[in-house]
């Protein structure tokens, strides 16, 4: 059993030293609290409405910040986001820190460009859905509009991962009786992936302003089982601690033997039938 922490923040645009800073905080009290891990919403580091000052503030493997995101891990395991550069390329990208390292990037696949979304204007796309071992079990990460599309959480499920780390800048909207429509669109997804793909799923989503954009939070954890363990608030920074079984993921695989009787070469048969038609 182990707690993780749910950093539901509002980062400031474009000023990473004073993002670093929060997530110095965040990482402080989530100890308090007795974690054991921390997660961070979705360009966490820098702010989501970055456009033209994504090349200003992208972090390269060997910068400065990343030594000292590096250094914070020594304190608590962590994921962050931030804008990654790479030969000259920026990605929205993940990233896992733990005992002094960078363990594991995750660039950010599927980016929406849409409504009020532009991410392809900026970003390169990543080409990945890689899962790896976090030291307490198999992770998979996905950023926001990764998640979704059920076939990201499905590539997870035929990697046997205990759990789906969601990291999210998701705007409020469809203002409702009983919340924002968009808080429980997230909320569906996260219910039926947990359920049926027998993994843990954290989902943690932003708050605050970047320019006329208003982030909703809502962030939430669901257990392997399908079941609800937290809730954070609406439009406001929180902090929350859920527990991690790896036992209990065995035991919902042993009830609902899903990965047992999948037959992803059938769907990698009719994926190529399907992709090689007129």
């Amino acid at each position: 059993m182990m707690k993780i922490a749910m950093a539901q923040i509002a980062p400031y645009l474009g000023k990473i030293e004073d993002n670093l800073e929060k997530h110095r905080d965040f990482i402080v009290r989530a100890k308090k609290m007795g974690a054991e891990l921390v997660i961070f919403p979705e360009l966490s580091l820098t702010g989501y409405e970055l456009m033209d000052l994504v090349p200003d503030v992208a972090l390269r493997v060997d910068s400065s910040t990343m030594r000292s995101l590096k250094e914070l891990s020594r304190e608590l395991p962590f994921f962050a986001g931030f804008a990654l550069e790479e030969r000259d390329l920026f990605y929205n990208a993940s990233g896992f820190f733990r005992d002094g390292k960078l363990v594991h990037i995750h660039r950010k696949v599927l980016l929406p460009n849409y409504s009020m979304f532009e991410e392809k204007r900026f970003f390169a796309e990543g080409n990945r859905f890689e899962a790896f071992d976090a030291g307490f079990g198999r992770v998979g990460v996905l950023i926001c509009y990764d998640y979704l599309h059920p076939s990201t959480s499905y590539l997870y499920f035929l990697q046997q991962v205990d759990l789906i780390v969601v990291q999210s800048a998701a705007p409020a909207r469809g203002m409702q009786e009983d919340g924002f429509s968009s808080i429980q669109m997230w909320d569906n997804m996260s219910r039926v992936v947990s359920k049926f793909f027998t993994t843990y799923v954290a989902y943690v989503n932003r708050v605050g302003f970047d320019g006329g954009m208003g982030f909703a939070g809502g962030s939430h954890a669901y257990g392997p089982t399908g079941t609800k363990l937290v809730q954070l608030a609406e439009l406001e920074e929180d902090l929350k601690v859920f527990e991690f079984s790896r036992e209990e993921v065995r035991r919902s695989r042993i009830l609902f033997p899903a990965y047992r009787d999948e037959r992803p070469e059938v769907i990698f048969k009719e994926m190529r039938r399907i992709l090689n038609e007129d």
